[in-house]
């Protein structure tokens, strides 16, 4: 196998608007990651990306945010490429 793997676009995107979130987080202007997730931005957000994904080609999606450890926002999805392949995990998009 060569190359190296690429998240779709709608993907790429979602995860950096969630590293923002979680930015916003680290410097108090959002409360909480429970806070956050329970925004109706945060449920505007998922759905804008669940169409993206859908508009890139994906099928069989899943979004799902969680609060994850140390109090950021994380992300477990999933979601099936045209040729069949699945992709899947979680991630929590923050600086370290």
């Amino acid at each position: 196998m060569s190359g190296s793997f690429q998240h779709l676009d709608g993907m790429t995107a979602l995860l950096s608007e969630l590293f923002q979130i979680n930015e916003r987080i680290m410097c108090g202007d959002i409360v909480s990651a429970r806070a956050a997730i329970k925004s109706q931005r945060m449920e505007k957000l998922l759905r804008h990306y669940h169409e993206a994904l859908s508009e890139d080609g994906a099928s069989s999606i899943s979004l799902d945010v969680f609060v994850a450890a140390g109090g950021w926002v994380g992300i477990t999805y999933s979601y099936q490429l045209s040729d069949g392949f699945v992709i899947s995990g979680s991630q929590t998009p923050r600086r370290v």
